[in-house]
């Protein structure tokens, strides 16, 4: 029998403005929040997460790489990878010619995430055509 109905919860938060990260081993994320301030805590701890990270903020190594999210310390997101031959992460300074470029930031990644709420850490299984759990 197929779902027919599924509850208006928040599953997947928005993506969020990343401001900083490590050369460590584990990767510290640090991220900003925009309008909204309850984005970040719709992430939780074994959440994966891709981050985006734009040629010019020069830490190019972590551009589309994925992580797990292992600690959250408020905006901080300790993220299960290892940064620290990566190049020194910095935010570029945009003039009025280079407005098109796109920010650093982080998001969910995959169809894992797809169940996670602020609730629970469980990943119950769904199929892509969402019949049968």
């Amino acid at each position: 029998m197929s779902n027919q109905y599924l509850p208006p919860v928040i599953t997947t938060p928005s993506s969020l403005l990343v401001v900083g990260i490590t050369n460590s081993a584990p990767m510290v994320v640090t991220a900003a929040i925009g309008n909204t301030t309850n984005e970040a805590n719709t992430y939780i701890v074994g959440m994966q997460i891709v981050l985006r990270v734009p040629i010019g903020y020069k830490m190019f190594q972590a551009n589309s790489l994925v992580g797990t999210i292992i600690n959250i310390n408020g905006l901080q997101f300790t993220l299960n990878v290892d940064s620290t031959k990566f190049d020194v992460f910095s935010i570029p300074v945009f003039n009025v010619a280079s407005l098109n470029q796109t920010p650093a930031s982080l998001a969910p990644f995959g169809s894992r995430n797809l169940e996670y709420n602020n609730n629970t850490s469980g990943v119950p299984f769904q199929s892509l055509n969402n019949i049968g759990n």
